[in-house]
């Protein structure tokens, strides 16, 4: 048998109240009291309560009993009021010594619900119970794992988008679904980079076609006052740097134009099979033929393997990266120093190493040469253009190989750059 008791009034229980009354009530000759402190507990509770004769019947004692409740009970009154209801008031027995102790409640103020069940019943209200309880969990977990995956299979893309906008790709995410509005902010982001990314492009465009007619006209102007007679000698010595200088400036805008188009994708590669071998020995004979200081060596290296090995490329564009590397070892030792290249091919990879045994950097420095950092984003005042610029294009054109470099260096003990295709 299962016994409910449901209620909303008072702070104790009714089977509390009920222990107390059964404690407290207290003989005195032939009538019976309470305690002060349990008086004002069963007021504030809006109970009652009164003492039944187990010999008679009659209410030998009561507290605050409604007027409309008999004080005489049969048997039969009595098994009733253990079980349910006196009168539709709510009561709750103690069979005690002295008779039977009943504390009853105001009407509507408790429910009390009784059933009866089986062991056999219980058992299988347990079992179902417990099968619900797992059934539920399998479908909680059915639940995560679909939402799971559908948030997995909707962040991807996002993921994808934003590694295509750090990497400056061109990038549309579908606007819908869930994360519709996160993709939405991404595709202007991704207009917004895009547009300035044009418009950086277009400026370093326009700057290199408008300084090239001003510059080829002071490099044409040195080089005919250089062949002059009518200057002496120290007017010559500064024809000749201003003409140095301005075929810096030159190579400069080159490769700041070449880098601008490599970077945004605006540079096509013109690939064709060409012989590592073959372009690296042409660009050491164009510095050797172009009047190389006594103080600068460069040495060539390569195996039969390596001269019948062909790869696909730009040749332009490689020969424009070893160029860069030996101009970063001649322009970084003023001293002079000696330079090797060398070129290393296998079935499965072409090797081209530039190295020199100057004044190397250090280890900051060198750190900074193999972040792929922007040019244009550089703090560092002391950081020589020229020489970050040329590592950015040779890693650029590398890159656009499918290639990786790798420079390895340290202060006063050389400097060494390694493109492996």
């Amino acid at each position: 048998m299962l016994a409910v008791v449901s209620s909303s009034r008072g702070s104790h229980s009714p089977t509390q109240l009920l222990e107390q009354v059964s404690a407290d009530l207290q003989q005195s000759e032939e009538s019976y009291r309470l305690s002060e402190n349990t008086a004002i507990q069963m007021t504030n509770e809006n109970a009652w309560c009164m003492l039944i004769s187990n010999d008679t019947g009659d209410v030998v004692w009561n507290y605050k009993i409604p007027s409309e409740l008999p004080l005489h009970y049969t048997p039969g009154d009595i098994a009733e009021m253990t079980r349910w209801y006196l009168e539709d008031y709510p009561v709750f027995v103690s069979n005690q010594s002295y008779g039977l102790l009943v504390v009853g409640y105001p009407q509507d103020s408790f429910w009390k619900l009784s059933a009866y069940k089986t062991s056999d019943s219980i058992k299988i209200d347990i079992f179902g119970l417990v099968t619900l309880f797992l059934f539920n969990i399998i479908i909680v977990l059915i639940l995560f794992i679909h939402n799971n995956r559908k948030i997995e299979k909707s962040i991807k893309p996002i993921l994808t988008g934003i590694e295509e906008i750090s990497s400056g790709k061109k990038t549309q995410l579908v606007e819908r679904g869930e994360l519709a509005e996160i993709n939405a902010k991404l595709n202007k982001v991704a207009k917004t980079l895009q547009r300035r990314d044009r418009a950086r492009a277009n400026w370093i465009s326009g700057i290199s076609h408008d300084i090239r007619t001003p510059l080829s006209m002071v490099l044409g102007y040195s080089s005919s006052l250089e062949e002059s007679r009518d200057l002496n000698t120290e007017q010559k010595e500064k024809i000749v740097a201003i003409r140095q200088q301005a075929t810096k400036i030159k190579q400069l805008i080159e490769d700041l134009n070449l880098t601008s188009k490599l970077e945004y994708d605006m540079q096509p590669l013109r690939t064709e099979k060409i012989s590592p071998v073959e372009l690296a020995r042409q660009v050491v004979c164009d510095f050797l033929d172009s009047g190389l200081d006594e103080s600068f060596s460069i040495d060539f290296q390569s195996d039969e393997e390596s001269e019948l090995h062909y790869m696909l490329g730009d040749e332009a564009l490689l020969k424009r990266a070893i160029t860069n590397l030996l101009q970063n070892s001649i322009g970084h030792n003023p001293n002079g120093c000696a330079i090797t290249i060398s070129v290393d091919c296998t079935d499965g990879h072409t090797e081209i190493i530039v190295a020199d045994n100057g004044v190397g950097v250090s280890a900051d420095k060198l750190q900074e040469l193999n972040a792929k950092t922007h040019y244009l984003e550089s703090t560092d005042e002391k950081l020589n253009l020229r020489h970050g610029l040329g590592v950015l294009l040779v890693r650029q054109i590398v890159e656009a190989h499918s290639g990786t470099m790798k420079i390895e260096s340290a202060l006063n003990c050389g400097y060494k750059t390694t493109l492996i295709f």
